[in-house]
């Protein structure tokens, strides 16, 4: 499996459309200790089209990022790639959870998803007890 994130500095990027780099985690056999990554910077492209189209180039099944709207979503449903919002925190520990399952994925409807392990697990919405969120987690 594929992962891409929106990154910026180890951290899941704030925007889909507006990332400046996308950390592309390749995961061999489903299997998070067989992992590689590499950094894709977006250089001159801008917005939710042009983003989608380098996600089908790098050939993604899955992109995360802290923030996206429905267009987006909408453009890499279109070409087969989960979209997948509404978090915060390390790039690695997120693309490490939705491999696992471990991930809420927000419904296509919405503009972000329904909460999810943002660093400090506000608003946690079913992740569990090993999400790796750190204790106290309330999850």
């Amino acid at each position: 499996m594929r992962i891409a994130v929106a990154y910026d500095n180890g951290l899941i990027g704030e925007h889909f459309g507006h990332a400046a780099a996308f950390a592309v985690y390749d995961y061999e056999d489903a299997d998070v200790s067989r992992c590689t990554r590499h950094l894709v910077e977006t250089g001159e492209r801008h917005g939710h089209e042009a983003m989608a189209e380098l996600m089908r180039d790098e050939g993604v099944d899955a992109v995360i990022s802290g923030r996206m709207g429905g267009e987006a979503k909408a453009a890499l449903l279109s070409l087969g790639i989960v979209p997948v919002a509404g978090f915060a925190g390390p790039a690695d520990l997120a693309a490490d959870l939705l491999l696992l399952g471990k991930l809420p994925i927000a419904g296509a409807d919405s503009d972000s998803a329904a909460g999810g392990c943002g660093g400090s697990c506000s608003g946690c919405t079913g992740c569990g007890p090993d999400c790796g969120c750190g204790e106290g987690c309330g999850c």
